[in-house]
């Protein structure tokens, strides 16, 4: 299963397309997982006004594979059609053949991997299935391939009789994107098995106090069991400078395909981190980027509290070559960290607030893209579709408050709305 590394990303608020379950005619193979009705373009404009960062360059962007030539494209979407009309007719070792051949053009493309995982579902090889749907969670961040990919798994748990596992996962893709047929796969099973709470907030890594920071790099890049044994990085970040000599902000790779912007601050016991500022996942396909800016740390003060202001920008990219169609998403966020005062003696960061999102899907226009009839059911309607909402924050007398200056964010954001004690 996925680590705690691996959690749910705010991208994944974005409200997509998705397939239905079942039905009177067969579906292609990706559509066993839950479909909405097509999303239409957003009748609130996205935030305007200053934005945090506003007019920085952008950063350089994560590497990737290079493009697909032409004549692999062609090939990658002709395996995959063809996948998905076998799919269609429950002809699913014929699927397999056919996904496995896309996957063969291009290795570790998330489509295919989760059409992959859904067909040999269907053809019940339990175990091929999962570690398919598995390696899709981890090549993508699109909310959209999440989302199925959650809802697959769900049901793979299903069949293993492990019903706790498959409420889990169910519950992560109604959070990456509300759908009824998850909704009433939740309701039947927690009749019989209670529903797991909500998924928490990520806790913080390495909460034992180090000696140096290199003691505490060697903690966050310590490979998990089952992670390929390769060099992680992890060093600390020159800009923006830090107003306290006492705090080191680390960027970390902590993960497979993740990297960790974590504060560390030095108290009487050694050194602990005690924030996370940001964080990117970048699983190396062509098309698939995240980037993370953090422009500016500005010491603040709240009533006779000081206060940290952390600014943070993560930009995301996503691209679906088998439906020609991209995502672009934009997050910024502000992270506020208090130092020891009064009865308090360690550094904390109490509060993070995503205080701006910016969301645009479109078609990638493909040359040669040509879709035949099962592709088509797949491709989002409406597009292009732009969505974005906006928070403010103020300091107030040794509290933060926050409100809704734009948009209207989806609930675990707004439920930040209010006075938050620092």
């Amino acid at each position: 299963m996925l680590s705690m590394r691996a959690s749910i990303p705010l991208a994944a608020l974005a409200s997509l397309v998705a397939c239905q379950d079942g039905g009177v005619s067969p579906q292609p193979a990706a559509s066993a997982a839950p479909q909405a009705a097509a999303p239409t373009p957003s009748t609130s404009a996205p935030p305007t006004g200053s934005a945090l960062g506003a007019g920085l360059p952008r950063p350089k962007r994560p590497k990737t594979r290079e493009a697909p030539s032409p004549e692999k494209m062609r090939e990658y979407r002709k395996h995959l059609a063809e996948g998905r009309l076998f799919g269609s007719k429950s002809q699913w070792p014929e699927a397999i053949k056919e996904f496995e051949q896309a996957l063969a053009v291009v290795p570790g493309d998330a489509p295919a991997l989760t059409e992959l995982g859904w067909a040999a579902f269907k053809a019940g090889e339990l175990e091929r299935a999962q570690k398919s749907t598995e390696e899709a969670l981890r090549r993508t961040t699109s909310p959209k391939l999440q989302a199925m990919a959650h809802y697959n798994l769900g049901r793979i748990a299903e069949e293993r009789k492990d019903p706790k596992t498959a409420l889990d996962h169910y519950q992560k893709s109604v959070a990456l994107r509300p759908n009824e047929t998850v909704d009433k796969r939740i309701a039947e099973l927690s009749k019989k098995e209670k529903a797991p709470a909500a998924p928490a907030a990520e806790p913080l890594p390495c909460q034992t106090a180090a000696v140096k920071i290199a003691d505490v790099c060697a903690c966050l890049t310590k490979p998990e069991p089952g992670d390929p044994a390769l060099p992680r990085t992890c060093e600390p970040v020159k800009e923006p400078k830090l107003p306290r000599p006492e705090l080191t902000l680390l960027e970390a790779q902590t993960g497979v395909f993740r990297t960790d912007w974590i504060l560390v601050a030095k108290g009487e016991k050694g050194f602990l981190p005690v924030g996370r500022i940001g964080w990117t996942h970048n699983p190396g396909a062509f098309g698939i980027y995240e980037e993370l800016t953090i422009p500016t740390v500005t010491e603040k003060t709240a009533g006779k509290t000081t206060v940290l202001w952390f600014e943070a920008r993560r930009d995301r990219h996503d691209s679906d070559m088998g439906i020609d169609e991209y995502e672009e998403e934009t997050i910024r966020t502000v992270t506020l960290c208090v130092p020891p005062q009064g009865k308090t003696t360690e550094w904390k960061c109490p509060l993070t607030v995503p205080v701006e999102r910016t969301y645009i899907r479109d078609r990638m226009q493909l040359e040669g893209f040509t879709p035949d009839a099962e592709t088509r059911k797949l491709m989002t309607k409406g597009l292009p579709i732009k969505e974005g909402w906006a928070l403010d924050v103020k300091l107030g007398d040794g509290k933060a408050e926050v409100s809704i200056t734009g948009g209207k964010p989806p609930a675990q954001v707004a439920a930040l709305v209010g006075s938050h004690p620092l």
